[in-house]
């Protein structure tokens, strides 16, 4: 499950299983938790206390790990920083099956602050856990009264607004307004007060921006939005059998990071040519594609883009393995264990977690 797909799913959870995160989620949440911190700037972490924040603070039940959203204390866009980064984790947790719920004031603060570093400001947390039960959906706020709808809007503008409907805020007020304007950005303003309204504006802020696939905004009250280019890539996550399991070939490419084997599409490629090719050229070896498996992951390479990129299975079918220089820094051949501590980023560790269910459901 990707980010936006956990838009439409997930739901504010106050009742938890009374049991601790697995230590591979909270490994998989550390990856996510370093890559938000080090783009934002912020000091996002995940705590996990001996004794609940949350014990008689209000409805939550069972509710004991958190993520403490806080960051540099002179940063003056801190609250909606905290706001869209936090949202982007509390998606996370929610494509990994977890519960979460945005917390403001109901918790033990004080318990809270004692995990700042000097210099930082708490905005606030969100309880994560192992969900009890499945809470119900809340009503929708007619999109008209999230933003001026025109029949001549873009069908990016639409989906975003409707990804913003979704969006959790403190007492459900959404006290904000989406405007597109003549020259083709979009500008958010708040519409309402409150002592959360700069947080809530950060989470609508990125989940509009998630369900128009990709672009950059500005900080602050006001701030205007500017659609991304899209670009596009595909490849797979390649096996073979070992012993009773399976090896998964990762490739660390030369920015540092370890993934799977991709490349943008060219020309009139399908994707199935495409993933086909980039595993030629990365790896050397020839490959079966199996199409039955298809995941995507968005993400931005840069300013002003957004990147689409599908990832397959595949197994070797000939060729002799060695690297593109130009790309590759290694390859190797790993565990499904090893693998998944090894990718650096969440979502590929989410490829790499739906390619092994999909694998072991086909044995």
């Amino acid at each position: 499950m990707n980010l936006l797909e956990a838009v439409w799913v997930r739901r504010s959870q106050r009742t938890y299983l009374p049991r601790p995160l697995e230590e591979v989620q909270r490994e998989q949440l550390g990856k996510a938790l370093a890559e938000c911190s080090r783009r934002s700037g912020l000091h996002l972490r995940l705590v996990c206390p001996r004794v609940s924040p949350f014990a008689g603070q209000g409805r939550l039940k069972g509710a004991r790990e958190y993520l403490l959203l806080a960051g540099p204390a002179e940063d003056p866009d801190l609250e909606e920083k905290c706001g869209y980064w936090g949202e982007e984790l509390v998606l996370t947790a929610a494509a990994m099956g977890l519960g979460t719920c945005w917390v403001g004031g109901t918790y033990d603060r004080e318990a809270c602050l004692a995990q700042l570093e000097p210099g930082e400001t708490l905005v606030c947390v969100a309880a994560v856990g192992i969900p009890e039960g499945s809470p119900a959906p809340r009503p929708l706020r007619p999109a008209g009264e999230l933003a001026l709808l025109t029949d001549s809007a873009p069908a990016w503008f639409d989906a975003g607004i409707a990804a913003v409907q979704r969006a959790p805020s403190a007492m459900n007020r959404q006290g904000y307004r989406f405007q597109l304007r003549p020259d083709g950005a979009v500008q958010a303003r708040l519409s309402g007060g409150g002592s959360f309204a700069l947080v809530d504006l950060g989470i609508a802020k990125r989940h509009f921006q998630l369900g128009a696939h990709g672009g950059v905004w500005t900080w602050g009250d006001g701030g205007v939005f500017h659609k991304a280019a899209e670009e596009k890539s595909c490849g797979a996550v390649i096996w073979r059998p070992a012993g009773e399991g399976r090896e998964y070939l990762l490739a660390r490419h030369n920015g540092g990071h370890w993934s799977f084997p991709k490349g943008h599409v060219e020309g009139r490629e399908s994707e199935r040519e495409t993933a086909a090719r980039e595993i030629w050229e990365e790896t050397g070896l020839t490959a079966d594609i199996d199409t039955g498996f298809r995941r995507v992951v968005t993400y931005s390479p840069g300013p002003g883009i957004v990147k689409d990129v599908v990832f397959f299975t595949a197994t070797p079918a000939g060729g002799t393995e060695r690297r593109q220089e130009a790309e590759i820094a290694q390859l190797g051949w790993f565990s499904f264990r090893e693998a998944r501590a090894l990718v650096t980023y969440a979502t590929d560790e989410e490829v790499l977690l739906a390619a092994e269910a999909y694998l072991r459901e086909k044995s």
